[in-house]
């Protein structure tokens, strides 16, 4: 009886709409969401009927997910393709990123079906993929909360073992004079889209075209810039594409003409939603009129002027775009725009935006797209996983904007610190600190709000005024016994374990076990209300951390941060040592990461004056045998890692590079030539690797390079007839040559 209940409320509005509109007009019902909860043998049953609907209405599509078909890179598949119902089964696994994926596929009068078990036991029973070593998770504080919030929603149905529960149809019937149903333009699916190409052409006409395009998903984005590029490409006009990968822009080139877009060749390759692919490849080819190319971020036409002109640049997805190289990229072009999505299960973009427009060009034109277009307004599906998902309910949290801080408080003293876990947030605050961290970072997605709120060795430090959230720092409990077992390894390179970051570079970095075990407390993200900065606040927040980290018996502070002039002086002036700078970009901010350090117990004082001479030792001015023996010590034991496969060959570079330089200066050097330097084991394995590298002298000459260049390396090695093809095979080459002074260490 319930599975046919079902079954008549899943098909209603297609019945209805097949009844009283013979002339195929759109049903006028918003989308659906039902849970079906219960065992593996009632969620198959169910499961099963609804897959079948498709032989009561054959104009009925369903697609159907798990956390398997959504893993890493296959969740973007789902990107342009419909559906009519869409099913995803969370009993596996539940990431609400996966759920916001597949709810973006499913049409108005549509129905997203969630397979979860049983409701009251849900939270109980969580697997998640992100907790660190030796942490443990037997409640979900964020599935909780996400039960609640669907058993509270009037527009939510169940069907369980115990009791089916369907909202009646009229809750979700739109009016006849909802704009989407009202608009009529031939070409464009809302007046809004029409009104913003209107402005990108005429823009693009005066030659003035600098613009920022952003939106929700579903709000026709794709869609408008596609029909953009392809009114150019009929002018004759030629359109440069970017994002970060070739996914990302399939919706946009689908609305242009494959004979007019440089690189493209269609392919019948299948998707979830069974849409054709169309994929890049071999070089451009001209065109009788104009043509689109889609190139990568790093791809050299986006940085320099060439013969061939191209007469607009448009990122697309530009906020998963380092914002050092859309600085340059806008900086080389004239006309150009940038687009990125809000609010979609990528994450909140907000921090990107709020980042990036200030230090745009006064005259680029900000267009804003807010009508969905695959659904209606004041859809109750996106209302739900928006404010359960990614915490913009506004209606219960303070705007970030809205906060005031009175001249009357002279001093961040005045606020009120409190340091927890998530557990004991309640809703309003938790939406305030979600706000806040989402402004305050390029992009924070679902499943970031799930592994703060969940994972047991993440806790929140406040500031606060009244009922305000001014400052907050998400900290991560690291290191301690729960890197007991590892810490050995850890600090050779040989294992990686979840979670710890700042434990394990510490310990990589000094090659030393017990920094492993130190007590740490890392600084993940700290924020301040924007219009409470430069006040002081994030500097009182992280004394106020420090003198409760001594409190508790905490070893030390750790951060790692995108560096610049202005965050490294904010670190060291709260009392933090830069220990170590990456060398490779952060994909995400396009900055090279600092790592610091502010010790309070005497151990982690004594660590950071050896990591602090360690990073001097590699200045040029540093003669090797002016290296501190402790400090030659761990040159030692990390090249005793590398040539036992250990540690990367990037890992080790700046310590060979240091080498090679001094092997530079003694050509002639050998085992019985050290009356300079000291007699010891140490020196003896140093003295034999330079002996090494002055008869290899390709070895020492590529390693008298500053930086890793592995088309230099292949280049080099090619010329002296060695058959490498990348860096993997360098590695192999170099580990060989460097392992005899290593035969008898044991790591």
């Amino acid at each position: 009886m319930a599975l046919t209940q079902l079954r008549e409320w899943i098909l209603a509005p297609y019945r209805e709409n097949s009844c009283e509109n013979s002339s195929h007009i759109t049903p006028l019902f918003h989308r659906r969401l039902l849970i079906i909860s219960g065992n593996d043998n009632f969620c198959e049953v169910a499961l099963r009927g609804i897959q079948s609907l498709v032989e009561e209405i054959s104009s009925i599509s369903v697609a159907n997910f798990t956390s398997d078909t959504l893993r890493g890179k296959k969740r973007k598949q789902v990107l342009g393709s419909e559906c009519d119902i869409a099913t995803l089964d969370c009993r596996k696994s539940f990431k609400p990123g996966d759920v916001m994926a597949v709810s973006g596929i499913v049409r108005r009068s549509g129905c997203l079906v969630l397979l979860c078990p049983e409701l009251s036991t849900w939270a109980n029973n969580v697997s998640v993929s992100f907790l660190s070593e030796g942490f443990t998770l037997t409640y979900s504080r964020y599935l909780k909360r996400f039960v609640k919030n669907l058993r509270n929603n009037a527009h939510v149905a169940f069907h369980t073992e115990v009791k089916t529960t369907l909202p009646n149809l009229a809750t979700y019937r739109i009016s006849q004079h909802s704009p989407l149903t009202t608009y009529r333009g031939s070409l464009f699916k809302s007046e809004e889209q029409e009104k913003a190409y209107n402005r990108l052409y005429q823009a693009y006409s005066l030659g003035k075209l600098n613009a920022l395009v952003t939106a929700p998903r579903g709000r026709g984005k794709s869609t408008l810039l596609g029909i953009f590029i392809d009114c150019l490409i009929r002018e004759g006009k030629k359109v440069l594409l970017t994002s970060e990968r070739f996914d990302n822009v399939k919706n946009v080139l689908s609305r242009i003409q494959t004979n007019k877009i440089a690189d493209v060749k269609t392919k019948p390759s299948v998707s979830s939603g069974n849409q054709n692919q169309i994929n890049l490849v071999g070089e451009s080819r001209s065109v009788a009129s104009g043509f689109v190319k889609w190139v990568p971020p790093d791809s050299t036409l986006l940085y320099c002027i060439e013969d061939e002109k191209y007469d607009v640049v448009i990122i697309d997805e530009a906020a998963s775009i380092p914002v050092p190289s859309v600085y340059r990229i806008i900086a080389t072009h004239k006309q150009w725009v940038l687009s990125t999505t809000l609010l979609g299960y990528e994450g909140s973009g907000s921090g990107f935006v709020h980042k990036l427009i200030p230090s745009l060009p006064p005259s680029v034109v900000h267009l804003q797209l807010s009508t969905p277009l695959r659904w209606f307004e004041h859809d109750p599906i996106e209302a739900f996983l928006t404010m359960t998902c990614l915490f913009e309910d506004r209606s219960v949290a303070h705007t970030i904007d809205g906060i005031t801080i009175t001249k009357k408080i002279k001093a961040p003293k005045e606020y009120d610190f409190s340091i927890s876990s998530f557990k004991s947030i309640p809703e309003e605050r938790l939406q305030q600190i979600m706000s806040l961290l989402s402004l305050a970072h390029y992009q924070t997605t679902p499943d970031d709000f799930m592994r703060l709120m969940d994972s047991p060795d993440i806790f929140v430090a406040l500031l606060t005024f009244n009922d305000d959230v001014i400052a907050a720092a998400i900290i991560n409990h690291e290191g301690g016994n729960y890197l007991n077992d590892t810490a050995v390894d850890i600090a050779s390179g040989k294992r990686r374990p979840k979670g710890h970051l700042g434990a394990q570079r510490l310990a990589l970095l000094s090659a030393d076990a017990k920094a492993a075990t130190f007590n740490y407390w890392r600084v993940n993200r700290i924020a301040v209300n924007t219009v409470a900065q430069n006040k002081g606040i994030g500097s009182d927040l992280l004394q106020r951390l420090s003198s409760e980290a001594k409190r508790q018996n905490i070893d030390a502070i750790c951060t790692s941060y995108g560096t610049t002039k202005k965050l490294d002086s904010f670190w060291k002036g709260n009392g933090f040592e830069i220990v170590d700078y990456g060398r490779k970009p952060n994909k995400a901010s396009g900055e090279t990461s600092a790592l610091a350090l502010c010790p309070h117990t005497n151990r982690a004082k004594i660590l950071v004056s050896e990591l602090l001479t360690l990073k001097d030792s590699f200045k040029l001015d540093y003669q090797l045998h002016d290296v501190p023996s402790s400090i030659l010590t761990i040159y030692v034991k990390k090249l005793a890692n590398f040539t036992q496969g250990a540690r990367t060959l990037d890992d080790v570079w700046p310590v060979l590079h240091k080498i090679a330089r001094y092997a530079e200066t003694l050509p002639s050097a050998n085992l019985d030539n050290q009356a300079n330097t000291p007699s010891n084991t140490t020196w003896h394995t140093l003295w034999h690797i330079i002996e090494i590298m002055n008869t290899k002298q390709l070895l020492r000459r590529v390693l008298t390079h500053s930086d890793i260049d592995v088309r230099q390396l292949v280049t080099a090695f090619k010329e002296e007839n060695l058959k490498v093809s990348g860096l993997k095979e360098v590695t192999i080459f170099i580990r060989k040559a460097l392992a005899p002074p290593f035969k008898q260490y044991i790591v």
